[in-house]
């Protein structure tokens, strides 16, 4: 068994594409969290039971079964595995080949029987954004985090000269009305007036270190920051450290919030992200790219092989099955309109549309994997779309 705790590469799908018969696929919701663990134990071990029982009844020869049934209790029985989960696992088991990713990204428990393994939750995992920082702030304290596509979120060292609360960033003593020295403005204020302005002089110098730290680590502004806080600090450090980076407020108060109850936060704070970031390019494509969206798989799969697609956007909770030519992208469907399990000759085959997204990501395209339910149905038509380089004429 081959253990993964990075995101999948190009090198990985390359190794899990292809026919593999009787070919097992089980995706499973975990969590870090040691009292949760028995629960993903169990989805995972009545995932392969389902898995083995199917195709032993399709036929399979009792040593294939056996097999199986080895490298299933090989999984349930790694210690390393089971002691250190994250978010989901994605298992890929055949007779001769055992392969387990452990994923940051919340994935969709189920199971999947053919001569291929399907791919298309695992295209989540490094298709959308699985990094992200996070401020919690409040008057009392205010932290920064990064959690990284493989590690839990970890509270950043910050510069032991900075403000640590609210009192600090005014130059008051706690429990002073007043800063230190007075402050523009301050005669004749009310206490409402005074805390205002001591949330404000408090928010500009969080959101100046904010943004000195954070460009330090990520200069060219690709990674997510999200503000847990409430109001008035929540507004008033969003308004103060708007820049070129994403910044997401999050209501709430962030008192007592540790890495692990931060870190799920994050994780499903970024899962809805990506859908209102994918949801918004859609719906830009339908309404400014007229000539440059496709939506029939054989044509896709022509400007594929070209190199003439720029994104392609497919739900990975639909499956049509079919062959697909990687070089010529000549596409055949299975028997019932791509729903069987094989060609009208008997030939087995898989899953197009991880095959056309592995095809877009060899020829330099990008991939984006989405649920039509959580998509606005004026834009998305489904089970796939793709957005060319040039306008077809």
């Amino acid at each position: 068994m081959t253990l993964h705790y990075e995101l999948p590469t190009a090198s990985d799908f390359a190794t899990l594409a292809g026919p593999h018969f009787p070919a097992i696929t089980v995706y499973a919701a975990t969590s870090p969290v040691v009292a949760e663990r028995e629960r993903a134990e169990v989805a995972v071990k009545s995932g392969f039971d389902e898995a083995i029982e199917r195709i032993r009844q399709g036929g399979a020869s009792a040593g294939e079964v056996e097999e199986l049934r080895a490298r299933r209790d090989a999984i349930l029985g790694d210690l390393q595995l089971w002691g250190s989960l994250a978010r989901s696992l994605a298992i890929f088991v055949a007779p001769g080949f055992s392969e387990v990713f452990v994923l940051p990204n919340r994935l969709d428990d189920a199971v999947h029987v053919g001569s291929h393994f399907t791919l298309g939750q695992l295209l989540r995992a490094p298709s959308q954004d699985q990094e992200a920082f996070a401020i919690t702030l409040s008057a009392n304290e205010w932290s920064l985090w990064h959690a990284t596509p493989t590690e839990r979120a970890a509270r950043l060292a910050l510069d032991p000269s900075l403000p640590r609360d609210a009192d600090s960033a005014s130059n008051r003593e706690p429990g002073e009305d007043k800063p230190r020295g007075g402050m523009h403005g301050d005669r004749g204020s009310t206490g409402e007036e005074r805390r205002k302005q001591l949330f404000e002089i408090y928010a500009k110098r969080v959101a100046d270190a904010t943004r000195h730290e954070l460009g330090r680590l990520d200069p060219d502004e690709r990674v997510p920051l999200f503000v847990f806080a409430t109001e008035p600090l929540l507004s008033q450090f969003v308004e103060r450290a708007r820049n070129g980076r994403r910044i997401i407020p999050v209501s709430g108060a962030p008192v007592r919030l540790g890495a692990a109850e931060i870190d799920e936060a994050l994780r499903h704070q970024l899962g809805s992200l990506n859908v209102r970031e994918a949801d918004a390019a859609l719906r830009v494509l339908a309404e400014a790219s007229a000539g440059r969206v496709e939506h029939d798989l054989a044509a896709i799969a022509r400007e594929a092989v070209d190199g003439a697609v720029e994104t392609f956007w497919f739900d990975f909770t639909t499956q049509v099955n079919g062959t697909l030519d990687r070089e010529s992208g000549a596409i055949q469907y299975a028997a019932d309109d791509g729903v069987g399990g094989a060609l009208s000759d008997g030939s087995r085959v898989g899953d197009l549309l991880p095959q056309l997204a592995l095809l877009v990501l060899a020829r330099g395209g990008r991939v984006v994997t989405v649920r039509s339910g959580d998509l606005d149905t004026g834009v998305w038509t489904g089970p796939a779309m793709a957005e060319l380089r040039f306008a077809l004429t």
